[in-house]
Parts: C-alpha cells; structure tokens; sequence
C-alpha cells in the first residue's frame, strides 16, 4: 500500500477511472533495492516504459511488450490490460487522458523533444474537437533553477518566435527558460484542460532526483493506468 509521502499526483482526476502518480525518490530507492516487479505492485497491472531518446515519436501500444518500447519518448494506449511509464528527472513527465477515460498517454518533454514538436504531434494524432484531454504536467525543473545558453534560445525562437516569452535573459548568451509554461503554451492549441504541477526537482531533493542538481543518473518513475470500470 502506497504512503502519502511515496508518491505526488494531479490535484484534479485526469479521466474516469484513470489514475496518475509520480513515485518519489524516497519511494524509489527503497524498492529498487528489493524485488524488480515492484511497479506492478503499484499499479496491479504490468507497466510498459520506454527507451526515451529525446526526440517526438509518439507510439501507439494495444498490447504489453516485455521490453521497453524503442526510440520513443511517447506512449499512448486504450487497453486497461497494461500502465504506462515515463522516466524522468528535470524534465516534464505529461500524463494525458480522454475525460472519458477511454484513451491515456504519456510522453517524455524535454527541450529538444518540447522544441521538435512532440507537443504538437500529439495533438494532431490523437486530439479531436470531439474528444476533451486533461493534461498534467508533472514534476520538472522551475524556471528560476533552468539556466541555458544560446543553442537552447537559438532552437526554440528560429522554430516559433512566439516561444521567447518564456525566455528571461540573463545577458547575451544566458537565459531562463520556463520548460512548464512552454509545454502549457503548445498544449493550449488543443482541446486540452492543463493542470501543471508547481514541484521543482532541482529544488527539492528530498522528494525528486536531479541532474541539474547533482547530475544524478536516478530518475522518477510517473505512471498512469486505467482501473476497471465500476
């Protein structure tokens, strides 16, 4: 039985009979050191991950694979037979689900996956006017503690100008970026109602692993699942 303080979530419900959950990193070094099945255990049903590669591939799953999926930093499924995973220390773990709870997905969003448009295929995938998504955007890296240079700048404003919004300069080859505003950004082209979680992983080491922070190789496992319905 999960404890409060082994897992942080969305503060409204994503989709019926969905479920969604970050596990922390007190959580998680506590299981890794005992049985490997231990996310099955969490969610009742086996957990499909991926390789994330930091790119905007998007998979569609019906059946559970033993291994991760290749090349792929999205999953998206309507099967209730299996959960989803994503690995992530600093960057967006975005969990979505139909609010009907018959489609779920999560995706890997990093800066060169959020500026290549893993966003944006997505929504012209999966997203219709027909069909409502909520979003979370989970646990990441704040903007006050997300320092980058001109390559990152560079990326994002010769791909969408409209992106230097949430960019705040520090000089001429420093800024601050705002990864969290600008993935709520791109995902309000789309039918999608977006909560966004305030907790910084640079921050607060005592729930969530960081490479910014310490260059941890570590990361926290989000998960999102389908329950039977009622």
């Amino acid at each position: 039985m999960l404890q409060t303080h082994d897992y942080v979530e969305p503060d409204f419900n994503l989709g019926k009979n969905v479920r969604c959950l970050m596990l922390t990193r007190e959580f998680l070094e506590e299981k890794t050191r005992g049985p490997s099945n231990f996310l099955g255990k969490v969610t009742g049903k086996p957990v499909q991950l991926m390789e994330q590669v930091h790119g905007v591939k998007i998979k569609t799953v019906s059946n559970y694979l033993d291994e991760p999926l290749e090349g792929t930093d999205g999953i998206y499924t309507k099967s209730r037979d299996f959960a989803l995973g994503v690995k992530t220390a600093d960057c967006i773990p975005l969990a979505l689900s139909a609010e009907d709870g018959s489609e779920i997905a999560l995706l890997h969003v990093g800066w060169k996956g959020l500026c290549g448009g893993i966003i944006e295929n997505f929504l012209t995938k999966y997203s219709t006017e027909r069909k409502r998504y909520n979003a979370w955007i989970g646990p990441c890296i704040s903007a006050d503690n997300y320092e980058v240079g001109k390559e990152v700048f560079d990326s994002f404003y010769q791909s969408d100008p409209i992106a230097e919004i949430n960019f705040k300069a520090l000089g001429k080859k420093k800024w601050k970026f705002d990864l969290r505003s600008e993935a709520a950004r791109r995902l309000s082209d789309g039918n999608v109602n977006i909560c966004t979680s305030e907790h910084c992983t640079f921050k607060e080491e005592e729930l969530y692993y960081s490479y910014r922070n310490n260059q941890s190789d570590r990361r926290m496992i989000t998960l999102i699942w389908r329950n039977n319905e009622e």
